[in-house]
This record gives C-alpha cells, sequence and structure tokens, in this order.
C-alpha cells in the first residue's frame, strides 16, 4: 500500500535486516563450493565427508532464518513487506537445504561416484545458487529491478537446462535394463538435484517479485 511505502520512507531504514539477509546468502555461496564437490567425488566416504561438512552450514542458515524471523516479529515498520521477508527468508534458507539433502542421499545410497548426468546437474545447481546468493546479497537495492535482471535470465536458463539433462537421464535409466535398487537410487538422486535447481529459480522468483514490487 501506498501508505506503508511513505511510512518506510520517512522512517530510519532497518539495514539490519538486509545484512541478514546477506548472511543468509553467503551460507548458499558457502554451500554451493562444498556442494560442488560431490561432482568429483569418488568413493563413499567422500561423499559421507561432504554431507558432513554441509551441516554446519545448513545449520547456520536455520540460525539466520531464526534470527530473521525473530526481528520481523519484533519490528514495528520492515523496510520491504514483512510477508515478503519471512518468504525470501524461507526460499534462500530451501536452496540450503536442498544441497544438503542430495549430499546426505549420495551418502545414504552409498554411492562410490556420480553418473555423468549428475555431474553436470551438480555444475547446474552450483551455478544457480552461486548468481542467487549474489542476487541475494544485492537486496539492499530493492527499488533498482536491474539489480537483479541478469541473475534472474541466468537461472532461468540454467533450469532449462537442467530439464533437459534430467528428462533425458530419466529416459536412458528406464531403457537400460538396470536392476530395481539401481534404478530407484539413481532416479531419486537425479530428482534431488532437480528440486534443488527448482529452488534455486523458486528463490529468484521470489526475489524478482519483491524487487519489482518495489521498484
Amino acid at each position: 500500500m501506498l501508505i506503508d511505502r511513505i511510512v518506510r520512507y520517512l522512517l530510519p531504514r532497518q539495514d539490519h535486516f538486509f545484512a541478514m539477509l546477506e548472511k543468509l546468502s553467503d551460507q548458499i555461496d558457502a554451500a554451493a563450493g562444498v556442494f560442488a564437490e560431490l561432482e568429483t567425488a569418488s568413493s563413499h566416504n567422500q561423499f559421507e565427508a561432504i554431507a558432513i561438512r554441509l551441516k554446519p552450514i545448513e545449520t547456520e542458515a536455520d540460525n539466520c532464518c531464526r534470527q530473521l524471523y525473530e526481528e520481523i516479529d519484533r519490528t514495528f515498520v520492515t523496510p520491504i513487506d514483512r510477508e515478503d521477508l519471512a518468504r525470501l527468508t524461507k526460499v534462500l534458507d530451501n536452496v540450503v537445504d536442498g544441497m544438503e539433502h542430495t549430499a546426505v542421499l549420495a551418502d545414504l545410497f552409498r554411492l562410490d561416484a556420480l553418473s555423468d548426468p549428475m555431474k553436470h546437474m551438480v555444475r547446474i545447481t552450483v551455478s544457480c545458487a552461486r548468481e542467487l546468493a549474489g542476487a541475494g546479497r544485492r537486496l539492499r537495492k530493492f527499488s533498482d529491478p536491474d539489480s537483479v535482471k541478469d541473475a534472474t535470465v541466468a537461472i532461468h536458463a540454467l533450469e532449462n537446462e537442467a530439464d533437459g539433462v534430467y528428462r533425458k537421464a530419466l529416459a536412458a535409466l528406464f531403457a537400460n535394463g538396470i536392476s530395481p535398487i539401481e534404478l530407484v537410487r539413481q532416479k531419486d538422486m537425479l530428482s534431488s538435484l532437480e528440486d534443488g535447481v527448482d529452488q534455486c529459480e523458486d528463490a529468484m522468483d521470489v526475489i524478482r517479485s519483491v524487487v519489482v514490487k518495489n521498484g
């Protein structure tokens, strides 16, 4: 509403919200750096180590979310709508959760290496996550739609690429006559990787929506 925007303009800026969102974006970047190692992992022990290293990053992201929600609850006038702040918090956290979940699956399934399509999707996920983290750090410019334009286009293109990789890999799984257990393992890993890319696009859509709304 117009009156809400006028009030926000007149009151002091609540910059700590953006600092916390930037910290959450940093966790996405940190998770992507560890997640990228899934591509070259060549033993179950390496997958296990990656999952273990991602856990504290995921926990720190959860702590950022808790602090953000608490601050939203105690602040009368937020720099952008409190509903938008809550949505941003949730979707950014989901990206970290998604990467950690995929690494845990690789550990639980006792994989020794990822297939080539999975490795491709790991690279796509890392690219998406880094684009998203950069957009999250630019949320202070929430009234400038151009600030997230490049990231929006890049993540959309990467998500389309991931869809193609996923569908081709899935078709190959059912055509190759592999054992039911192996089929389930590979299908679930591919689905988890695709979900992770989708979570990046969903988060980018929320950022773009907030920026356009306030532009």
